[in-house]
């Protein structure tokens, strides 16, 4: 009887440890640093270095040899430009440009009769659905036999990507690139 004793309290003992360092160790994977300037400032500093007409296309949050930045990539004219922004500091750490072969390129689709909705509005459905956010891109485009609009979003927690029915307006995927997701 003793030895089931001393088995039960043995068992029991290693149970909880494993318990607590289970809950710590989540701990740890759910904390998210503080501090950060957010994406829309990233990008508003991006676009400064670039010039103000730059159109932001993506803002993201990485994280590289110890390194917390936002990786911005910018259109203007016909340069592709890469910007990292410190996401504490706010500096530029890096910036790459490079030639953008696909702005010549003018083989857009046709737009079909049965396509109600133009990118504007295409735009203004993803502000409402996203509040508080700024339209980076949209663009006509087919999946799946049907047409949708993509469109891009920005917000203080990193970009959102809608799919939005160009007849209806419904908004068929949204996906979201926020901070939270690389902590």
């Amino acid at each position: 009887m003793k030895k089931n004793y001393t088995l039960g309290i043995m068992a029991a003992t290693v149970l909880l440890g494993v318990t607590v360092t289970g809950v710590s160790a989540n701990a740890v994977w759910a904390a998210k640093p503080t501090g950060l300037i957010g994406a829309t400032a990233a990008a508003n500093i991006a676009k400064k270095a670039v010039g103000n007409n730059a159109q932001v296309e993506d803002v993201e949050l990485e994280r590289k040899n110890g390194k917390v930045y936002y990786e911005v990539d910018l259109q203007q004219g016909d340069k592709d430009w890469d910007i990292d922004v410190d996401a504490y500091t706010g500096k530029t750490i890096r910036s790459h440009s490079e030639l953008d072969h696909d702005s010549n390129d003018e083989s857009s689709l046709n737009k079909p009769n049965h396509i109600t909705l133009t990118e504007k509005q295409a735009g203004q459905i993803a502000l409402k659905h996203v509040p508080g956010s700024t339209l980076l891109s949209s663009k006509l485009d087919k999946e799946d036999g049907q047409f949708i609009y993509e469109v891009k979003v920005l917000t203080n927690e990193g970009t959102v990507e809608l799919e939005i029915h160009a007849s209806s307006g419904a908004i068929v995927d949204t996906d979201e690139d926020d901070d939270d997701n690389e902590y």
